[in-house]
């Protein structure tokens, strides 16, 4: 027995203070709900639960984002639901106006009725806000006019026929022109274009029908597109205004070389001149080293091939429509970014409509007018050209003005409810994903409460029994004192 130690208190309270300890954490646990409190109470499932976290918020406020998207959609789309309702009406008026029956004070109270919908159409393209946006109001845009041609859908050739080209950027008006540099036998050097029916047989020829391909010359505004057809022989070539159209029958052609042949022979001028109809500039002719090869290019030549509309640039493969001019200041519809996701480049963009009279192509509309001659240009079976006028009164360019508008509006409530549709399944993945990866995160964090409660009730005991023991083992010294009393 020992005074100057007692082992067995400082065993006991050094016990009591690890019971103590743990109680402490037990009951932070308890009191808080989290099992993680702190880095050290589990190191790697805090950087794990943060991360969970992150996207959990982040998510959440995407979810909220979609649900606005989906509240500017809806507001928008019940505007435009209004501006259908005063084209149909609209459309009514016009097809009243046209009827004969009506004198010129009816079509004058008619007109009157028209002006003031327009006008209203226009007020709820100012007045249609969300959150102080303009939803159907384009933003202004300004640039100079420009010239543009769009293409034309003659139909792509089979894969089987290369059309070999390099991309060329027009400096003009920004188009991509697919061409490639042609040399004649004088050196000359054309933009050009070629195709290669190497592969042409009985076999492969249905694979050319209702196929062809188109050119067009930049200065002269001359163009002409040749298709293939079943059946035999060239059909007399579809002329309105500066565009030709041919249709050759190969049936009868069995090789590539002679459709080569054909091809030329289809577009010969009336001047005899080969594969220049009309005389203009682009011009087809037979590569000189394979048979099988069409060149098409324009009939001049520089020194170095520069795309200029002023040079006669022009494409091959695709054909161009008439030139259009684009006015400078116009409005593009508005477009806005939902951020739908808790990442960067996590967006849906959002191409509003724009409604305006004037996008609607109804700002000029006057059922009072009497009849406009409307000039077309058709071909006789002797090759001559022959006029002939269309009447077309007011009433009915306004009937077919309003229904093109109002075609103009249901595509753009359609392309709104595609959006809506979009965002309402992006709200509810969202919602799905938020609501898993909160479970994953609380099985990280929060306190199993009833499995903590047995091991505080357990740890309770513990510092009971130790509490206990420390003050026997305090004890312990008066058997000493017992000894020196003897």
């Amino acid at each position: 027995m020992r005074i100057q130690h007692n082992i067995r208190a400082m065993n006991a309270d050094r016990q009591l203070g690890m019971t103590e300890g743990i109680l402490g954490r037990s009951a932070e646990k308890l009191s808080s709900g989290y099992k993680v409190n702190r880095a050290a109470d589990d190191a790697a499932g805090l950087s794990i639960s943060e991360k969970m976290r992150k996207q959990i918020r982040g998510l959440t406020q995407a979810s909220a984002n979609s649900e606005d998207g989906i509240s500017m959609i809806q507001i928008a789309d019940g505007a435009l639901t209004e501006v259908h309702d005063m084209i149909d009406r609209c459309l009514e008026l016009s097809v009243q106006a046209s009827n004969g029956t009506n004198s010129i004070s009816d079509r004058q109270k008619i007109q009157d009725e028209i002006d003031q919908i327009i006008t209203e159409i226009d007020a709820i393209k100012e007045r249609t806000k969300f959150n102080e946006i303009q939803v159907l109001k384009g933003i202004g845009v300004y640039a100079p006019d420009r010239v543009v041609r769009s293409l034309f859908p003659v139909g792509s050739l089979p894969d089987w026929v290369e059309c070999p080209s390099i991309k060329y950027e027009n400096e003009v008006d920004g188009e991509t022109v697919l061409f490639e540099e042609y040399t004649d036998g004088a050196g000359g050097r054309h933009v050009a274009a070629s195709m290669d029916f190497k592969e042409f047989s009985n076999d492969t020829k249905a694979d050319l029908y209702g196929k062809g391909f188109s050119t067009t010359c930049c200065t002269c505004d001359k163009f002409y597109c040749v298709e293939f057809t079943s059946g035999t022989g060239a059909q007399a070539p579809v002329i309105s205004g500066n565009s030709f159209v041919f249709k050759l029958g190969i049936d009868d052609i069995h090789s590539a070389s002679d459709l080569v042949d054909a091809i030329i022979q289809l577009t010969t001028s009336n001047t005899g001149n080969p594969g220049n109809p009309d005389d203009h500039f682009t011009v087809l002719e037979k590569d000189a080293a394979n048979p099988n090869k069409l060149w098409v290019y324009d009939n001049r030549t520089w020194a170095t091939p520069t795309p200029s509309r002023g040079e006669g640039l022009f494409a091959a493969g695709v054909m161009y429509e008439m030139e259009k001019v684009i006015p400078g200041s116009h409005e593009e519809p508005l477009q806005v970014a939902l951020q739908v996701g808790a990442d960067t480049g996590n967006q849906m963009i959002l191409k509003m409509a724009t409604i305006s009279s004037h996008a609607l192509g109804i700002d000029n509309i006057d059922v009072r007018g009497g009849y406009i001659y409307e000039r077309q240009v058709v071909r006789t079976s002797k090759g001559e050209y022959r006029r002939l006028t269309v009447q077309v009164s007011g009433a009915d360019q306004a009937i077919r003005a309003f229904g093109n508008a109002k075609d103009k509006v249901s595509a753009e409530r359609s392309r709104l409810g595609a959006y809506q549709n979009r965002l309402e399944h992006t709200v509810d993945n969202l919602n799905n994903v938020v609501e898993n990866t909160t479970a994953s995160e609380s099985r990280i964090r929060d306190t199993d409460m009833a499995r903590e409660m047995v091991l505080y009730a357990n740890r309770n005991i513990l510092l009971q029994s130790g509490q206990a023991m420390l003050a026997q083992a305090n004890q312990s010294g008066q058997g000493i004192l017992s000894l020196l009393s003897a």
